[in-house]
């Protein structure tokens, strides 16, 4: 969602799971005082509240003004003098058709505002309400033609909403396969799968024109469970080591992961979790092809992405990148918050990085290279995309390294490494032996 305060650090709070927090200090818990102004943040006591006043201020003074303007909407609709074009009370007669009468669009702009404006607090509360709003519009406006679609799903990735996600970004995909719904139909399902299998195969996100940020979505969701899983291989190997009651190993182990779908994975063996994992994989690598495809700036941005978040796009086309700074500032703070996957992905990027070394001098000799429009580039530069284009590739690699806990120059990726320069190395003496003996043949015939 695009910021009104042009700031990016707004999508970076603490990372882990949203919880009630004091924003003053590491307090947490459900009693903890609520801001009565806002209704969104909370304190640990008096005195924190009065310290934080100045920051949270404008904030609250503006959600109070959101507030306001919904329910004079809201009055407005319900109590509205009805003719021809506008009923007495859309509220109990259009419920699925808000944005087909006029009179009810400003009840959507401003409800849509107040999510923004509680989205921009990162808090537990202003996160679930910005939800329960998104939710209800739906609900009035089948059509969505505010675009929640696009928003919703990562803030139900942030709430460890994951199941429920799935679903939404499985209904949105698939609902309308030969383009005959009926978006004015209430009669027809509407948002009413349930329990979809995360672990199946994403072939229904796979096409060329495939939403961003469902894409964006599912690939997250399963990262997700690709760390939960390495956090109960790590677990486990620890736990091993030591004589614990299985109770206790089974609530070390739920403390470990993050999402409620990984709850189940508990109760798989090793070798379940090897075989859960390399199905996983397989689904991010091909997710992550078909996100490179449809819009080839969110990855390179997803490492560096203030200058995104600081963007106000008022257009996009698909593939652009207004459409990228868009489907940044609606998911980048459920990237931020689920712990381990961008490290992950980092790891693989310096994984990809350390094997490309050797190939950047050959890439800006060639005639391609020096004849592109990115010919000025810098071997660094030339080494950060290449790094970025060959993540999924590593992605393995990482994962390894991420469940290894001996020394750190005996991981996974090292020991590829340094059997990758090993047979660079290798391949470059054979060229230069080869070469050197052609010369004396050739030599040897002149004679």
């Amino acid at each position: 969602m695009a910021s009104a305060t042009n700031d990016p650090s707004i999508y970076k709070g603490p990372v882990g799971p949203l919880r009630h927090r004091c924003p003053q200090c590491t307090a947490t818990g459900p009693k903890l005082l609520r801001c009565s102004g806002c209704r969104a943040v909370r304190y640990c006591g008096r005195d924190h509240q009065v310290a934080h006043r100045t920051m949270h201020k404008s904030a609250c003074t503006k959600i109070r003004k959101a507030r306001a303007k919904v329910a004079e909407e809201d009055h407005r609709i319900r109590n509205a003098t009805p003719d021809f074009m506008t009923p007495a009370n859309a509220f109990e007669t259009d419920v699925g058709h808000f944005w087909g009468l006029v009179h009810t669009r400003d009840y959507m702009r401003a409800r849509f505002d107040l999510a923004e404006q509680l989205l921009q607090l990162g808090t537990f509360d202003g996160v679930t309400e910005a939800l329960e709003h998104m939710r209800d519009m739906l609900r009035l406006c089948r059509g969505d033609n505010l675009g929640l679609r696009n928003i919703v799903p990562a803030i139900m990735l942030r709430l460890d909403l994951d199941q429920e996600c799935y679903d939404f970004v499985k209904w949105w995909a698939t609902c309308d396969p030969d383009g005959h719904y009926d978006w004015g139909d209430t009669t027809l399902p509407y948002l009413n799968i349930r329990g979809a299998d995360v672990l199946e195969d994403p072939g229904f996100l796979l096409g060329k024109y495939a939403a961003l940020n469902h894409v964006i979505a599912v690939l997250l969701l399963k990262l997700k469970l690709l760390v939960d899983i390495r956090s109960l291989k790590i677990t486990r190997k620890i736990l091993a080591r030591r004589r614990l009651p299985l109770e206790l190993w089974k609530q070390i182990e739920l403390e470990a992961i993050r999402s409620p779908l990984s709850a189940k994975l508990q109760k798989e063996s090793p070798e379940s979790l090897l075989k859960l994992e390399a199905k996983l994989l397989n689904h991010i690598r091909q997710l992550g092809t078909t996100l490179v495809k449809v819009n080839q700036h969110f990855m390179f941005h997803l490492f560096d992405p203030d200058e995104a978040l600081s963007a106000k796009p008022m257009a996009f086309s698909f593939g652009s990148w207004e459409e990228m700074a868009l489907a940044m500032q609606n998911s980048y703070a459920a990237w931020w918050e689920t712990e381990g996957v961008l490290d992950l992905l980092k790891d693989a990027r310096a994984c990809a990085a350390r094997d490309s070394e050797n190939e950047i001098e050959g890439m800006m000799e060639s005639e391609t290279f020096r004849s592109g429009a990115g010919s000025r580039r810098t071997a660094e530069q030339l080494l950060a995309d290449v790094s970025v284009n060959r993540i999924w590739g590593y992605l393995d690699y990482a994962v390894e390294n991420a469940s290894y806990l001996g020394p750190w120059s005996e991981r996974p990726s090292e020991r590829h490494t340094r059997e990758n320069r090993e047979s660079w190395e290798r391949a470059a003496r054979e060229e230069a032996e080869l070469e050197a003996s052609l010369d004396e043949e050739e030599w040897s015939d002149s004679e």
